[in-house]
């Protein structure tokens, strides 16, 4: 029977898997059979304990430096935890905008003195996510059956996977053909004795009628001295057993693996067999389709959420606190509870003299025992031909906002983008940076200055960049966390610059 805690997983997927069902365009979605995704959700939990979905991400993909674009209309990071989050940027806006304009809000309460709003007493936010996340969260030792073989999550190079397959069935295979010449040789040994007895029965008949009785004793070949078929046999058998301890040992030593790579200036993965492979505890950068990317990996980026919020730069100047997950809940898959803690919570824990209202949140990190449907691993066994399973091309972003409230997206782009109209608002995808920064835009310019944040109220900013930097505490509470995870890798100032 599940405790309270695990119902709350449970349900949290539940209601996750029925809206990527029935809320998400077939247009993105995997191929049937033949493609897998990830796929991540935030869900908003009222005073009642009523769960609602509010926005949504599927995707693995992250685009390289050279594709990052100074105008801010590329997502460079479409893994489905960043889409989701990004989403739920979008969600926030709107719940904004309703409760500066008079309207009721389901999340935020009035603006107070500051011109800020705060969050409702009761409600609380859950992230999901079909997949361990990539990077330190998805280094832990092997104890299940279950591998992926992707780069994300826990990795497993498909040929280590296959060595290991073949290492593993390779005891059984030797220690069945020992068994098997035993009963053989046993079968033949008990042959020979029979016909030995049968000789020495006749013997003693002809013996007797000629009058010779043989004084000699005769000593079975199964007791006292062993037979040297015997010898070899229990050689074999004793040799495919010592193969297959040796070989459990191994992969009980070994580890699941992510593709995601340490970060420049910090400790680096050893790459040594077994255990010894990575190094945990540090920080990631995405793998890309080779060029190396500049996105740091989700593991990263869910520590770095538990300190400054989820809510970014931005959003901050509007709300009274920052955000934080209560919850985060992976789906059916090789998880570790011990190593999300360490990648999500535990490394945290150094990040000291934060503005007022940041702290090192304590996420509660579970998981649930119901796997998403386009989950590699359930792909895989479905399909008729599993060699041949790929990760789907494109991403599917939603948010619980009216008017258009999805996109498609593929390297980046809204889907069918082409040369010609890259660059055109009709090749955005409505969660990329620029979109989101009109959001903002659009809120603050519909507020008179005086009931604007006292962060906002400026005549000199303009820029991207100008506005996150104008969030003081939100600024703060990242350099802090900055001294702690130094080696974190910063986006170049010019693609910051656009208006």
């Amino acid at each position: 029977m599940h405790c309270p805690q695990d119902d709350l997983a449970d349900r949290i997927a539940a209601l996750a898997f029925e809206h990527y069902v029935k809320k998400l365009p077939k247009k993105g979605k995997p191929v049937e059979g033949r493609e897998w995704t990830l796929m991540a959700a935030v869900l908003k939990q009222d005073e009642k304990g009523s769960l609602d979905v509010v926005a949504m991400g599927t995707g693995s993909k992250c685009i390289g430096q050279s594709k990052m674009r100074p105008e801010g209309d590329i997502l460079h990071d479409s893994h489905a935890e960043v889409i989701a989050r990004r989403a739920f940027l979008r969600y926030l806006y709107h719940q904004l905008w309703m409760v500066y304009h008079g309207c009721d809000s389901g999340v935020f309460t009035a603006p107070g003195a500051d011109c800020r709003c705060g969050l409702k007493t009761g409600v609380s936010f859950h992230l999901f996510t079909s997949h361990t996340p990539c990077g330190d969260a998805s280094i832990f030792p092997k104890g299940g059956k279950s591998e992926e073989t992707a780069d994300h999550g826990f990795v497993v190079r498909s040929e280590i996977a296959a060595r290991n397959a073949e290492t593993s069935s390779q005891p059984t295979i030797q220690k069945r053909k020992a068994e098997d010449l035993c009963d053989t040789e046993e079968q033949k040994d008990s042959k020979k004795h029979k016909t030995d007895q049968d000789c020495s029965l006749q013997k003693e008949k002809d013996d007797h009628k000629s009058g010779f009785h043989d004084k000699t004793i005769h000593i079975p070949a199964d007791e006292g001295i062993k037979s040297e078929v015997e010898s070899k046999v229990e050689t074999k058998v004793r040799d495919a057993s010592l193969i297959c301890e040796n070989t459990e040992e191994t992969l009980k030593l070994d580890i699941h693996r992510t593709g995601a790579k340490c970060v420049p200036g910090g400790l680096q993965d050893p790459l040594q067999s077994g255990p010894d492979y990575h190094q945990v505890g540090v920080l990631r950068t995405k793998p890309g389709r080779g060029e190396r990317t500049l996105s740091m990996s989700c593991s990263d980026k869910l520590a770095k959420w538990n300190v400054l919020g989820c809510q970014g730069a931005l959003l901050s100047h509007f709300m009274a606190e920052p955000l934080y997950f209560s919850t985060i809940v992976v789906g059916k898959c090789p998880y570790s509870a011990e190593a999300m803690y360490r990648a999500v919570v535990d490394r945290c824990a150094g990040v000291q003299d934060l503005p007022a209202g940041y702290r090192a949140h304590l996420s509660r990190c579970v998981q649930s025992g119901l796997q998403f449907c386009h989950h590699r691993e359930a792909v895989v066994e479905q399909s008729t031909t599993p060699g041949k399973v790929m990760p789907a091309p494109a991403g599917i972003v939603w948010a619980a906002i009216p008017g258009k409230c999805t996109d498609v997206s593929v390297n980046g782009y809204r889907l069918g983008t082409t040369k010609k109209t890259m660059g055109s608002p009709q090749a955005r995808v409505f969660v990329c940076r620029l979109e989101l920064f009109e959001t903002f835009k659009e809120l603050l310019n519909s507020l008179p200055v005086d009931s604007r944040p006292a962060t906002l109220r400026s005549e000199k900013l303009s820029t991207y960049r100008d506005y996150k930097t104008a969030a003081v505490d939100y600024h703060r509470a990242r350099t802090c966390f900055l001294q702690v995870f130094n080696t974190w890798i910063l986006s170049p100032d010019k693609i910051s610059q656009f208006q």
